[in-house]
């Protein structure tokens, strides 16, 4: 069984909001311990919680911007394309991919493809879905999701080695619950795929956020 300090600590690493409010010290550790309480159903007291909160460690949560970053962020392009489709494929599939890549080329066009050692996305637009799942053995196909958006973010150079750029795009959208459906990054554009009905919200943050 977990101790107090490790289970608070085990709950505050779900929320770097909360751990970023508490680096600069403008969070109500009695209110934070009471939602951590009445959220998780804790059989701790009060006095036990308030004591494992203020003894968390935050020596690894930064809250010092990047220049670098901030400039990048402020330059980028975000555009939005709804009507998108995600299928995911067992890895053995890939031999249709490249057969079809060969031959009839139906997925050669408006798809977007990533390959992991067990398991195939592709990213294609909804119109054309039966199309691009006629390629495919019914059996190698693991999940198809409708009704999802693209955001591009095209930024003006590569992001890839500057500190904490990629994280305070997530956390932004994440502090708003909202679920990331998949991720591409491919120099130097970042595309964010969502479900339809959160992309106004999320283009919303990303515009703030750049400005």
């Amino acid at each position: 069984m977990k101790s107090v300090n490790q289970q608070i600590a085990h709950l505050l690493s779900k929320y770097p909001s909360i751990q970023k409010c508490m680096k600069r010290d403008i969070i109500n550790v009695r209110s934070l311990a009471r939602f951590l309480k009445e959220k998780y159903q804790l059989p701790y007291t009060m006095d036990a919680l308030i004591s494992s909160i203020r003894r968390y460690d935050l020596d690894d949560v930064t809250i010092i911007t990047s220049k670098e970053a901030d400039e990048a962020l402020s330059k980028v392009l975000i555009s939005i394309k709804d009507n998108v489709a995600k299928i995911r494929l067992k890895d053995i599939a890939f031999k249709e991919i490249c057969n079809d890549y060969i031959k009839e080329q139906i997925l050669k066009k408006n798809t977007r493809l990533v390959k992991s050692k067990e398991i195939i996305t592709l990213i294609v637009n909804q119109k054309d879905l039966e199309q691009k799942k006629s390629v495919f053995k019914e059996e190698d196909i693991m999940e198809i999701k409708k009704n999802l958006a693209e955001i591009r973010l095209q930024f003006s150079k590569d992001i890839s080695n500057i500190k904490g750029i990629l994280s305070r795009i997530i956390g932004e959208l994440a502090i708003r619950d909202i679920n990331l459906e998949e991720v591409i990054y491919g120099i130097p554009t970042l595309l964010i795929y969502v479900k339809e009905d959160s992309v106004v919200q999320a283009h919303h943050a990303l515009m703030e956020m750049k400005r």
